[in-house]
């Protein structure tokens, strides 16, 4: 808390320590070298109030392992998808359910945009069957609910159905 008027100023508040260790900086005696905030001069009023900002970056539509990525972004490198589908059943499960509806339509894309390839088929399969296990392990039950929303009211690949 400061004074309004002052407040009012930007340069008068942005140059304020930001943390306790900047304000303990301040009052510890320093030598020739005093930090840039040494001239604040704490009052009463600006010491005893205080809050604390926390920040959790997460991203509900990228996934930073490079198989899973692969995998979601099939179309950029069409010539690595039968690496990206054998990857993908290495991938950690706690990840794959995350973005369970994307690696689905992932697959399902991939089964319908390259059916003249076989083997991308028997791949697409074994994923599949890779995901249906996951989600069957006690660990993922909870993502049942994620999967039959899929199914009912998303799932849309009529060479698979």
């Amino acid at each position: 808390q400061g004074d309004n008027k002052k407040m009012e100023d930007a340069k008068s508040y942005l140059t304020l320590p930001c943390t306790k260790t900047e304000m303990e900086e301040k009052e510890a005696p320093s030598g020739k070298n005093q930090h840039p905030l040494a001239t604040f001069t704490p009052s009463k009023d600006s010491t005893k109030d205080s809050f604390q900002i926390a920040t959790v970056i997460c991203s509900t539509k990228l996934t930073q392992n490079v198989d899973l990525l692969g995998l979601l972004n099939w179309r950029s490198s069409p010539h690595n998808i039968a690496h990206n589908l054998r990857k993908l059943m290495e991938v950690e499960g706690g990840e794959i359910v995350k973005f369970l509806p994307d690696t689905l339509d992932a697959l399902f894309n991939i089964m319908m945009e390259m059916s003249e390839n076989e083997t991308y088929d028997f791949l697409v399969f074994d994923a599949l069957v890779f995901i249906i296990s996951l989600i069957g392990d006690i660990k993922f039950q909870h993502f049942n609910a994620v999967l039959e929303t899929y199914i009912y009211k998303h799932f849309s690949a009529t060479l698979a159905y």
